[in-house]
């Protein structure tokens, strides 16, 4: 039976008809597939791009949209309260306003002109949006975008009333974002009018004037109630740019084409621009514009008659309540409340100010009112610092106070002389260098409470190493004194010391002390050993840095952060900050208390004498920069903490002075503060301490030897943390027989009657040498003095030629005269063997041979029969009563250093 098949179906595989179809088909569903998928992945991009913008909506923009206009037009003094000393109550002192020159006034008390020239001008859909003119922002978007002329604005005068509100003017994406949601918010409070009145209150008019009450003020010298149309068009030509069209501004512009135009002239163009917008802007109220055209003929030829008031508008406004100059404590209090309530509220610096000058905050804050006038009483009479620069500058000086238990600054006064002007230089707060006052913060109780040392620690008063090729650290003096322990390091401010304690501790550890533990405002320049040992910071300390830091050790090593003020509240009593400060341990009681004694005798009898006054304990550090430049003082108290600079801000000149400015000013004012203050001593731990006998050289456990040196017995007690005495015995200290005639190590030609035993020291030293090849002797150069080579061994051999002075190209040279300068004669001989044997029955360290009877004398010292052990001698005085230990004045110089 046939088969009818369709002619499709009778079509032979592989026909290119049916492979055309299938290929039309294919790119047909590879197209659709594609397009589909890129709809998906816009969806999916749009959805998670709008996820995020929500994201970032609810988290960082909701919270900061909120703007209380009441918060910015009450018009209310905030309030400074001090507590009293002796009754506990908050006293009013004074109240705050503003810096800025505006006087606020309602919208009808306002030339309507005024705000028909503005909505005309800056937003003429103003009464139309709901605080956003989508039109004009899309515009605004697209010129920006095509590169067009960007001073097309898009922002409305809700905007822009809430950008001068808020001081927010940050050309940034996220602030434009923020402006626009905020402006919507807003309008959703506050009616047209309200908005309105909030604009011209707040609009910067040039010279000085904020707001149209001072403008009409100012440049007609008339209420704004009473401006006409004219003189309000030229007053809101001003806001675009007021240097540009401030028409008292007397300056002269060239334009491209080589003519000229001035100010004023500029101001009056735009006037009529004004004007000119004023015909074609409808009223809703009345439906017609808001100028006819006759009327606007008259505004344009009206003359302007402006005021020929000089300078700003400061001389037109005046201050009806709070105090006309503020002191150093409350300004620098304003700046913290504003700081803090502008973080707190993530609101500018600018609208923080706002807030607190019109807001009715009360402040409590933390000025000892007594205190406060003592130190201005001191700093403002300059004869108290009657030292002048080479250019006749006044040495000038910052101060402040605190009371190191709270944390609170008691007292600040930020320069010498009256104060005359607000919001001038405070170099209490300012940073400038430290010098060496920075020792006790960044090396000697951080190494202290690490362990790093101990205060029977020494270290070798020399130099560290060749800078340049020069030796490293310099001290000022600029002498070097050999093995000292690290208290004397501290009251005679030894650079040194210093620098060999940081490394002992490690400069990364001494940085995270003094910035973690102490709140230093260092930064990772300073992380080296010499900004941290010797005070070369990259820019400084401020005074209030410092006497906090200084606080924690009166606190037993507990640190309060600085504060200024407890707590604000508004005008209904609700807390708007609450500044409790930030407390914590900085080092351990222990160190606290042994840099309380290392400080004190700094104050007693090292670099700060001139500190000290009767009946109260004192502490301190001072400091000066390699340069003299500055000179500086922390001193303390178990009352009080004080810090002050002193320097010449504008040159930078040297500071020629006998004794230290710094204390000049510091010594007044604590001194009157503690008057009618009972001393006590700083407190001492209860447990954790130990008295431990030790080697004023080594730092170790003394011996017999540390006793027997040749300037005196080297052991001294000093009280160490528990746990931290050390365990070994001084190895440091060797006896040898000494020639009292010759001031020098006994040879065989030295009469026995001239050798004495004596402990001298024994220890390496690297030796420097000068570009020339000369070494850098102990005693005969003038960049390294170093006393102790009359007791150190190796120098004493090198002094009369028992062993050679090297040289730097590898040589050797010796003294002209060889062995004891007096007893001539044979070379002498080391009286030990080189294995530390004594030979000399004389010498302490001599052992006779067990087989020798005679005890090495030979038959005369036999016994004649046997006798009966007697108790040892007590020693005698080797120098039989000489003071100066056989060395004469220098001897006498050497052992006053230990007194």
């Amino acid at each position: 039976m046939d088969e009818r098949r369709s002619p499709r179906a009778q079509e032979p595989v592989g026909h290119p008809r049916k492979q055309r179809r299938n290929r039309t088909a294919g790119a047909a569903k590879g197209i659709l597939m594609t397009v589909l998928t890129l709809m998906l992945v816009g969806v999916c991009t749009v959805a998670m791009l709008f996820g995020i913008f929500m994201k970032y909506v609810n988290t960082s923009l909701l919270p900061t949209l909120d703007v209380k206009a009441e918060d910015y037009t009450m018009a209310l003094s905030s309030v400074v309260y001090y507590q009293n000393r002796d009754s506990g109550e908050w006293v009013e002192f004074q109240k705050v306003h503003g810096q800025e020159n505006r006087v606020w006034v309602d919208i009808g008390d306002m030339a309507p002109g005024l705000w028909e020239a503005a909505v005309s001008i800056e937003d003429e859909r103003f009464f139309s949006h709901h605080g956003v003119d989508w039109k004009r922002t899309l515009g605004a978007t697209v010129t920006m975008l095509t590169g067009g002329n960007d001073s097309y604005g898009g922002s409305t005068i809700t905007q822009q009333m809430l950008k001068n509100m808020t001081g927010e003017n940050q050309n940034t994406i996220n602030r434009k974002v923020k402006e626009i949601f905020r402006a919507l918010e807003f309008e959703k409070n506050y009616t047209k009018t309200q908005i309105l009145e909030l604009y011209l209150n707040m609009i910067y008019l040039g010279s000085g004037c904020n707001g149209v009450q001072t403008a009409a003020e100012y440049y007609f010298g008339k209420d704004a109630k009473d401006l006409t149309v004219a003189e309000s068009a030229c007053i809101i030509a001003i806001t675009n740019n007021p240097s540009l069209y401030n028409p008292k501004y007397e300056r002269t512009y060239t334009r491209k084409d080589g003519t000229t135009i001035t100010p004023r002239e500029l101001n009056k163009q735009r006037q009529e621009t004004i004007l000119k917008k004023m015909t074609e802007v409808v009223n809703p109220d009345t439906g017609k514009p808001y100028l006819t055209k006759e009327e606007y003929e008259a505004a344009k030829a009206e003359p302007l008659n402006f005021t020929d008031t000089s300078g700003d508008a400061s001389s037109v406004i005046k201050q009806t309540d709070g105090v006309e100059i503020n002191n150093w404590f409350v300004e620098q209090l304003i700046k913290d409340v504003t700081n803090d309530l502008a973080e707190a509220k993530g609101i500018s610096y600018e609208a923080a100010q706002r807030l607190v000058n019109n807001s009715g905050y009360q402040i409590y804050c933390t000025m000892d009112l007594d205190i406060q006038r003592i130190a201005e009483s001191v700093y403002e009479n300059t004869d108290n610092l009657n030292i002048h620069s080479a250019k006749g500058k006044q040495l000038q000086s910052g101060i402040t106070i605190m009371d190191p238990y709270t944390g609170n600054i008691v007292a600040m006064v930020g320069a010498v002389g009256a104060k005359t002007q607000n919001l001038v230089d405070n170099y209490a707060v300012q940073k400038h260098q430290v010098g060496s006052s920075i020792k006790p913060l960044t090396v000697y109780s951080a190494a202290l409470d690490a362990g790093a040392v101990t205060p029977a620690t020494t270290f070798d008063n020399y130099p560290v190493e060749l800078l340049n090729g020069t030796p490293w650290p310099k001290n000022s003096p600029n002498t070097y004194t050999g093995r000292t322990m690290i208290g004397e390091g501290v009251r005679r401010s030894i650079n040194t010391i210093a620098v060999q304690t940081v490394q002992a501790l490690g400069v990364a550890e001494s940085y995270a002390y003094a910035t973690e533990k102490l709140g230093l405002s260092l930064v990772p320049e300073d992380m080296a050993v010499s900004p941290l040992g010797m005070g070369g910071l990259t820019y400084g300390l401020s005074t209030v840095e410092m006497a906090a830091a200084f606080s924690a050790f009166a606190n037993n090593g507990v640190y309060n952060s600085p504060k200024m003020y407890t707590e604000v509240r508004d005008s209904n009593g609700e807390v708007v900050l609450k500044n409790e400060g930030e407390t914590h341990v900085a080092m351990k009681e222990t160190t606290a208390y042994l840099m309380n004694q290392m400080l004190t005798s700094v104050v007693n009898a090292g670099t700060g004498t001139s500190a000290k006054f009767s009946g109260m304990t004192i502490a301190g550090k001072t400091g000066t920069t390699d340069d003299s430049r500055v000179r500086y003082f922390v001193g303390y108290t178990p009352y009080y903490c004080a810090a002050v600079w002193t320097g010449y801000p504008s040159t930078n000149e040297k500071i020629s002075a006998s004794g230290n400015p710094a204390i000049t000013m510091w010594k007044p004012v604590m001194q009157k503060i503690h008057e009618n203050l009972a001393n006590k001593s700083f407190s001492k731990p209860s447990s954790g301490l130990e008295t431990v006998r030790v080697c004023s050289d080594s730092g170790k456990l003394a011996t017999d030897a540390c006793a027997s040196d040749i300037r005196g017995s080297r052991i001294v007690e000093v009280t160490v943390a528990s746990g931290t005495a050390p365990t070994e015995s001084c190895d440091m200290h060797v006896f040898v027989d000494y020639c009292t005639e010759g001031k020098c190590l006994a040879t065989d030609s030295c009469p026995s009657s001239a050798v004495k035993q004596v402990a001298v020291l024994d220890f390496e030293r690297e030796e420097y040498f000068r570009a020339n090849g000369t070494r850098y002797a102990s005693i005969t150069t003038d960049s390294a003095k170093n006393p102790d080579s009359m007791f150190h061994l190796i120098e004493m051999k090198r002094a009369i030629g028992l062993e050679p002075t090297p040289t730097a190209n590898g040589g050797e040279t010796y003294p002209a005269v060889i062995g004891c300068p007096v007893h001539a004669g044979m070379t002498p001989e080391d009286p030990d063997h080189s294995s530390g044997e004594a030979e000399d029955p004389n010498d302490p360290n001599y052992n006779p041979p067990t087989e020798d009877p005679s005890g090495g004398f030979g038959d005369e010292n036999l016994p004649s029969e046997p006798s009966t052990p007697t108790e040892p001698t007590v020693p005698v005085d080797p120098w039989g009563g000489d003071p100066s230990g056989g060395f004469g004045d220098a001897g006498l110089w050497a052992a006053s250093l230990n007194r």
